[in-house]
């Protein structure tokens, strides 16, 4: 009966993570004649998962209060999108859905207290592979629903989006599912041959929809996270290998970026983007005229991006002409929203938790503890252009939490390890003196 649960348990992460995708219920509910279609089952079937969460923490909340104390910062960020409930300027919104942010960071925190890191990228990995299979079968056997075709006027006809609204989101989430195969395939736990080859194949049709999807962001964000774990790999090496690889990678990039600079207006043409970048400085722009407005504490969470009853959203989008659904930048989104506040308390936890990820790398000889640095600097690439930080029901800031609280906790036991190896070799030594 013990196996079983266990068995339930992980069926219940592994459909929680592939609903936080967004996958499939959009699509299926979409609207040619009605533009964007609200989903009404996707809040409903998250409240589900998050009282069967809290369920399953108060089972074991010994274990969660002991996850829980491990960063006080995000509990913080939290707290403050919970107490926006006081000053937003949507109160029938920001209520709603910062409990329900609150929901999503339980979850996240009950992954990181249940699952190593490893079982996390084996659980991601049977969500992401629903995902991929059900893109194909959607993209060739239901092309009605599978294919951009009348969204954003027709202007994307014929590119992938599997089972996902649209095919900027499939290229972001095959980005990470690419990312999740090939540590899984890399790993030295894998013992068995056909499962290395499993998430060898899972990483290449990952890549496949990515380029299926024509989404150029996502290819382009693809190569630079892949790039980078070289890179990580080097921060185990002793300082006379790290100081030149590092000379070595600013010399490269920095090379690049000149490059980049001086040919800019041909890069974009190439890409298919204009200097504003599609737009979005001008939304930026915006958007700061009216945070000037609310620095420190902002619009209430959820409360800046609504519809044309909000005076903040109408300003915006008379500027604009054209409904913008949010920031296209996930910081700025998050200021709109919570302020300096909510900001900086982000970026206080983003970069604690980035310095003990490099501390548990360099303590750990597994390929996948290089996972948490990659996901951060995947998170932080993509919200330059799109909005996945803080965010309700998403796989994003399940991860973020995830990362932070498993690093915390990982990072304790190799340092604990180390610490008993050493004294056991230090009584060794002790022992073998005449």
């Amino acid at each position: 009966m013990s196996s079983l649960l266990k068995i339930a348990e992980k069926i219940f992460v592994v459909l929680t993570l592939f609903l936080s995708t967004t996958a499939l219920i959009p699509v299926l509910v979409e609207k040619e004649d009605v533009g964007i279609t609200s989903d009404p089952y996707s809040p409903i079937l998250f409240m589900g998962v998050y009282l069967i969460t809290g369920i399953l923490v108060w089972k074991r909340q010994q274990t969660f209060i002991f996850f829980a104390q491990k960063n006080i910062w995000i509990w913080l960020l939290v707290g403050v999108a919970l107490a926006s409930i006081f000053w937003t300027v949507a109160p029938d919104i920001t209520p709603r859905r910062s409990f329900l942010l609150l929901g999503t960071t339980v979850f996240g925190v009950y992954l990181a207290m249940r699952y190593s890191l490893r079982e996390q990228l084996e659980l991601l990995g049977w969500a992401f592979s629903l995902i991929i299979i059900l893109s194909f079968i959607f993209a060739i056997a239901l092309p009605k629903y599978g294919v951009m075709t009348f969204q954003e006027d027709g202007i994307h006809g014929g590119a992938w989006r599997g089972i996902m609204s649209h095919k900027n989101i499939l290229g972001r989430t095959m980005v990470l599912s690419s990312l999740v195969f090939f540590f899984l395939a890399i790993s030295k736990l894998v013992s068995h041959p056909k499962h290395r080859w499993f998430a060898w194949g899972g990483y290449i049709l990952s890549l496949l929809l990515i380029l299926l999807s024509t989404s150029k962001s996502a290819l382009i964000i693809s190569i630079c996270t892949t790039l980078t774990i070289p890179l990580y790999r080097t921060w185990r090496s002793k300082y006379t290998r790290l100081i030149p690889t590092a000379i070595l990678a600013i010399l490269v990039m920095g090379s690049g970026a000149i490059l980049l600079l001086d040919n800019l207006p041909i890069v974009a043409s190439a890409i298919g983007k204009d200097l504003t970048l599609t737009g979005r400085t001008d939304i930026w722009n915006l958007m700061l005229d009216l945070i000037q407005q609310r620095p420190l504490f902002g619009y209430g969470f959820n409360a800046f991006w609504r519809d044309w009853d909000s005076e903040v959203t109408a300003y915006l989008w008379r500027n604009l002409e054209w409904e913008c659904p949010y920031g296209h930048n996930g910081f700025m989104d998050l200021l709109a929203e919570l302020g300096i506040s909510g900001l900086g308390l982000f970026i206080i936890s983003y970069i604690n938790t980035y310095i003990r990820s490099i501390r548990y790398l360099c303590l750990t000889k597994y390929s996948e503890s290089i996972f948490p640095l990659i996901y951060l600097t995947f998170l932080l690439i993509y919200n330059i252009t799109e909005s996945t930080l803080v965010t309700t029901n998403s796989i994003f800031w399940i991860l973020y939490v995830s990362m932070i609280f498993s690093v915390a906790f990982e990072y304790e036991q190799a340092k604990n390890f180390q610490l008993v190896g050493e004294n056991l070799t230090i009584m060794d030594m002790e022992n073998s003196q005449p």
